[in-house]
């Protein structure tokens, strides 16, 4: 199986965009994250327009058998949801990320705000005793298990349109709520479907903000297949099964 982990973060002002990035990669290389190697992870801070869609036109030539894309960093809603490069205020649409590969999941944690875009900063703890090791025997059963979901496009939403997404000293809530999510296992859990991480993370998020000023307060939200629980993609595994 051929897999790849893209991770977009725009730093211009975001003191906690590089912490963040870093803590997605060090879960993706986790046992429960499916232990990708440093060859299947890119890494893009602030990158040009036309470097990013050369690498998109790159995917789409390679195609990628599970491709995963997770931007940090400024956001805003217009017609769709706009994703902010860098410095020179460079822009690129949801959509030119989307469809890249069959089976693909796309993690937006910035602003959605309609009117006046929000800056937003992310920070998250790095996670105990899951960021290290290796089994080679899980991994396997990691990516047996990818294969085994249908063809499928996922997006997570840190808030939901005409929203912002907060931030706190420890990160951005939702992404401090998924990735929590995302290693939380039941002893009988061999896996964490993606629905299943991230409707606990917006749980949780919504919780966290529920006494917040209302255009303080955020609500994720998902665009998820409507399939068997043995054809959706899965999230994360468990080590300990």
């Amino acid at each position: 199986m051929t897999r790849k982990l893209l991770l977009i973060g725009n730093t211009n002002g975001l003191g906690g965009v590089k912490v963040d990035i870093e803590n997605y990669k060090n879960f993706f290389k986790s046992l429960p994250g499916g232990q990708w190697e440093d060859s299947e992870i890119e890494i893009q801070l602030n990158p040009s327009k036309l470097l990013l869609d050369i690498t998109i036109l790159s995917l789409q030539i390679t195609k990628p058998d599970f491709l995963v894309v997770v931007f940090s960093g400024h956001g805003g809603q217009e017609r769709e949801l706009l994703l902010e490069l860098n410095a020179s205020h460079e822009c690129i649409e949801e959509s030119r990320l989307q469809f890249i590969a069959q089976r693909q999941i796309n993690i937006y944690d910035c602003c959605r705000c309609v009117s006046e875009p929000l800056v937003e900063r992310k920070l998250f703890e790095q996670k105990s005793k899951f960021f290290s090791q290796k089994d080679e025997s899980l991994k396997e059963k990691y990516n047996k298990r990818i294969m085994q979901a249908i063809p499928q496009q996922i997006s997570l939403y840190s808030c939901a349109v005409g929203e912002g997404s907060n931030d706190t000293a420890k990160g951005g809530l939702y992404t401090i709520a998924l990735l929590d999510s995302a290693i939380s296992f039941s002893n009988l859990t061999e896996y964490k479907l993606v629905g299943d991480t991230h409707s606990a993370a917006a749980d949780a998020t919504t919780a966290a903000t529920r006494h917040y000023p209302k255009d303080r307060q955020q609500h994720p939200e998902a665009v998820l297949p409507k399939c068997l629980a043995s054809q959706q993609l899965i999230f994360s595994i468990n080590p300990h099964y």
